[in-house]
């Protein structure tokens, strides 16, 4: 078939997109890939306060793959005219990528940029904490260029408060980074934030953000535990 028909999951707020021809700008997804996707999805949305999903989260679109040489490595976006997320789950393949981890991961990153704007978070305050023996590229596609093979970033850009390779394209992207990591993997963010304090002073900034945006969050930001010595067992 050649448009893939366009079906609601999640209380209408998940919908697929694309097609499944490889000549088009959008590469399809599979309905069990898509299906996939969903339970991730439905997993993620379910640390978010019911108010906070209804008010500031229009939809989540999930599609295959852009086909377009700039784009084909971006496994999500979002709108914020509309509050729309997008979501590119076989770009996943492309990276060599755990596919559930990814989608989990940028679902959060893009919706964090979505509150972000909406609630005004103190980007300032945020990158005060920043070490000053780096600047932010201001260039997602110079990250295309880059040698490294893991997704965190090695002790020297650590102790720097960056949390992978990738913070390093821009502020936002930096703090996109924080909230995905601690909705995805509180575990590795209670490591990090224990270990430096930068990351721990930045980590305690987003989460008074979340927490004024929402005390219901509280749950989420109680999985990380910065430097209280405490067993991985004690904590969670």
């Amino acid at each position: 078939m050649d448009e893939v028909p366009v079906d609601s999951y999640i209380a209408g707020q998940t919908v697929k997109l694309g097609t499944n021809s490889v000549d088009g700008i959008l590469k399809g997804l599979s309905d069990k890939r898509y299906l996939t996707a969903l339970h991730v999805i439905d997993s993620s949305m379910e640390l978010y306060p019911q108010d906070i999903l209804q008010s500031d989260l229009d939809a989540v679109k999930v599609g295959g793959q852009i086909q377009t040489e700039r784009e084909q490595f971006t496994s999500g976006f979002y709108q914020p005219n509309s509050q729309d997320i997008y979501l590119f789950p076989l770009v996943a393949d492309a990276l060599n990528l755990d596919p559930d981890s990814d989608v989990r991961h940028t679902f959060h990153h893009e919706f964090s940029s979505i509150l972000m704007r909406k609630y005004r978070f103190d980007m300032i305050g945020f990158m005060v904490y920043n070490g000053t023996d780096f600047e932010y590229w201001f260039d997602q596609a110079k990250i295309l260029n880059s040698t490294h093979v893991v997704y965190y970033a090695d002790s020297k850009l650590l102790e720097q408060g960056l949390l992978t390779y990738y913070s390093q394209t821009s502020p936002e992207n930096d703090y996109n980074t924080y909230a995905e990591i601690v909705f995805s993997e509180p575990r590795i963010m209670s490591d990090y934030c224990s270990t430096y304090k930068r990351i721990e002073h930045k980590y305690e900034h987003v989460k008074a953000f979340y927490l004024k945006v929402s005390a219901n969050f509280k749950p989420v930001f109680d999985q990380v535990s910065c430097g209280d010595n405490k067993s991985l067992r004690e904590r969670f």
